[in-house]
């Protein structure tokens, strides 16, 4: 089902002006999958786009839990950024299926760490639970990356309560002398994020509600609630907004209908 590039701009007078009209390419939920042959498509337009950096928002593989190896999906992924990395700084940070790769090591030949391995050697930075700060010094715009318990993406009715001092715990403190950019894969606690002291939250995982209706829009969170607030697009809490990625790819369930995957392509401008 087609696909497309949703751009998007982000001003405010936090951003530098040395750093007005740079480009942020998001990724989210690959799952594994192919945009076009062997991801062509994905390759041409970021090519076109060209991004200053690259944002990973987290289920760029999919991990089967207690399978062997011939059942993780990695290949397709770990050859696409493989490639993207010697075109583009690329910035990581963890969904629930690399957490949950990270976590289970029986079974795998090909283990979460060596896929890690591959990847820092090629220069991709992993945020989990760290920050980066892109541009120069003080001028310049911080990215942290949330990797969140699993239990955090527990599916039902009961999910538990994220606050901000959980966040502070896991990834430190925001910095509210730089524009403060907050990867969290789950647009679920967009509260607890702002609240923390994020500017601008980049997430995924749930894939634009599968299935979009007109006028509705998503129709299943993957935590199986109907209709989730958080499907797809640009969200504000005050001046703090949360853009959520409808993904690239899908497992378990291959199911996108009005719903073709996408790319988000952000220029940030600096506001006087």
């Amino acid at each position: 089902m087609g696909f497309r590039v949703v751009e998007y701009v982000v001003e405010s007078e936090k951003i530098p002006e040395s750093m007005d009209g740079y480009r942020m390419a998001v990724l989210a939920d690959l799952h594994d999958c192919a945009v076009g042959r062997e991801n062509q498509w994905l390759l041409a337009a970021l090519r076109q786009a060209q991004p200053d950096r690259i944002l990973l928002a987290g289920d760029m593989i999919t991990e089967h839990t207690g399978q062997i190896s011939s059942w993780l999906s990695y290949r397709r992924a770990r050859d696409l950024l493989l490639e993207l990395a010697r075109e583009f700084p690329i910035y990581y940070a963890m969904g629930n299926h690399e957490s949950r790769w990270k976590k289970e090591r029986e079974g795998h030949s090909y283990t979460f760490e060596r896929y890690r391995r591959e990847l820092e050697n090629a220069g991709i930075v992993f945020l989990d639970n760290l920050s980066a700060v892109l541009g120069s010094g003080r001028q310049g715009i911080r990215v942290t990356g949330l990797e969140l318990p699993l239990l955090y993406y527990r599916k039902g009715l009961r999910i538990p309560k994220l606050t901000a001092a959980a966040i502070r715990k896991l990834a430190g403190p925001a910095d509210e002398e730089y524009y403060q950019i907050l990867l969290a894969h789950t647009p679920q606690f967009f509260q607890a994020y702002a609240d923390w002291g994020a500017d601008l939250v980049l997430a995924g995982h749930f894939h634009g509600g599968m299935v979009r209706l007109p006028l509705v829009g998503g129709v299943m969170s993957t935590y199986y609630r109907p209709f989730p607030r958080y499907d797809r697009g640009r969200f504000w809490r005050g001046e703090r907004q949360m853009i959520v990625s409808a993904g690239l790819g899908t497992h378990t369930i291959p199911l996108r209908l009005n719903n073709p995957p996408e790319l988000l392509m952000l220029t940030f401008r600096h506001r006087g």
